[in-house]
Order: structure tokens, then sequence, then C-alpha cells
């Protein structure tokens, strides 16, 4: 070896440094195989990597199964929404009123019930009777966004995978046809009310168990996901 005192400015006695081969390290086998074998997994085509998938995407943004009051009389489509109600006139019986009115908010009125909304007499700003509807504790827990009426009612979780088509590859896009069921989970007792369900068209059917869906998987650089994704 040479000498490296040489190297070392003259300050005294100083001692050379000693030289220290370097040891190369060394990742064990076993460990690249584990690693190699999460990526493949994700990127095969089966059934536990494709609901994997599905699972994210059913819990990403804009995943929840929602309910959106409107009413068309009402000042603004969010809370608090002040809705103008019809008021006797001429001929007009009170019963015939009351009905309209009635009709009018047929959507607002069984989420009072349920706890969801609040409802007080009021005036709309040209002083004509009105109901004014705001947010109950659990109405916040449950709204979407504070400029909209949406109210989230639960999201859904894959059951199972039934089947999907065989992987093909179409101007460089890998893409698979995956047929599943899902059921919606962390659905609020409220939501499951028959005078609620009976207000918004489609969701008891949106709430029933196991639903049959299919989507359209795309094999990205890290795995499979869902073709809306892909887009973005």
């Amino acid at each position: 070896m040479p000498d490296v005192s040489s190297l070392i400015p003259n300050q005294g006695h100083l001692t050379p440094l000693p030289i220290r081969p370097m040891t190369p390290k060394i990742i064990p086998v076993t460990l690249v195989t584990l690693m190699l074998a999460a990526c493949n997994s994700q990127k095969d085509a089966s059934n536990a990597t494709f609901a994997n998938a599905l699972e994210k995407h059913l819990a990403g943004p804009g995943s929840c199964i929602t309910i959106k009051p409107f009413v068309s009389a009402a000042d603004r489509q969010s809370y608090p929404m002040t809705v103008t109600l019809f008021v006797k006139k001429g001929w007009d019986s009170q019963s015939v009123v009351d009905q309209n009115n009635a009709i009018m908010t047929r959507q607002l009125d069984p989420l009072v019930k349920a706890g969801v909304l609040s409802v007080a007499p009021g005036k709309n700003s040209e002083a004509a009777p009105a109901r004014i509807y705001s947010l109950t504790d659990a109405g916040q827990k449950a709204i979407e966004s504070a400029d909209s009426t949406a109210m989230c009612v639960g999201h859904y979780k894959v059951d199972e995978v039934a089947s999907f088509t065989q992987p093909e590859t179409v101007n460089g896009q890998t893409t698979s046809r995956v047929i599943f069921t899902a059921s919606p989970v962390d659905v609020p007792d409220w939501a499951k009310r028959q005078d609620v369900q009976n207000a918004y068209s489609g969701l008891a059917d949106a709430l029933a168990p196991q639903i049959k869906s299919a989507r359209t998987l795309v094999l990205a650089s890290d795995g499979w996901i869902d073709a809306a994704e892909f887009r973005q």
C-alpha cells in the first residue's frame, strides 16, 4: 500500500489516517425477490388485484352515494335555503295551497323529520311568506360542500370480482372489463328511513346490497387503475 503521510500537511506529529476498504452493500436475494413479487402482483390480472384497484377507486374523491334536494322556488341551492310559499288567493282553498306547498318541499320535509334539516317560518327577500331550511349537526356531517345541497349517504365496498375479460392491448393501452358486486357501507340511519327513500327516486336501489356493476380498468406503470382515473 502506498505511503499516504505525504498527503497530510505537516502539523507536528500527525498520524496518517487509515484507509478502510469499501464494503459493498449486499441486498439479500430474498428481499429483492419480495420487492419484485409485490411489484408484479399489482400488475397481474387476477380477482384480488382487480378488487384492490376497484376498492381504491370506490374510496376516492367523489365516490359518495349522494342525494341532492332541489326546490325550484328556493333562493339558492345551498343552506340555509329560503323557500317561498304559495299563499291563498282568490278562489283557492287553503287545502289546495297546503298541498302545493307540500309538493314543492317534498324532498326537504322528510330530511326535517329525519333530523338532518331544521325548518323555521320566515320571509323571502320580498317579504313574502317562506320557510327557511338549515342544516342540523347531522346535516353538517353529511353535506358534501357548502355551496351544494348534496349529502353523502355512504359509499360502496367491493364484495367480490365475478369475472373479467382477458387483458387486451390496443394503441399501447392494456385494459380489462371487470364485473363485480359491491354493497353500501357507512350508511347513516336517517338515509334508511322509508320516507327519505320515497322522496329520492333510486335511493333504495342504490343502498341495496350486492349491486352488480362493471368497470374498465387500465394497466398503468404502477398497477391497475380505473379508466376514469387514468384519463385524469
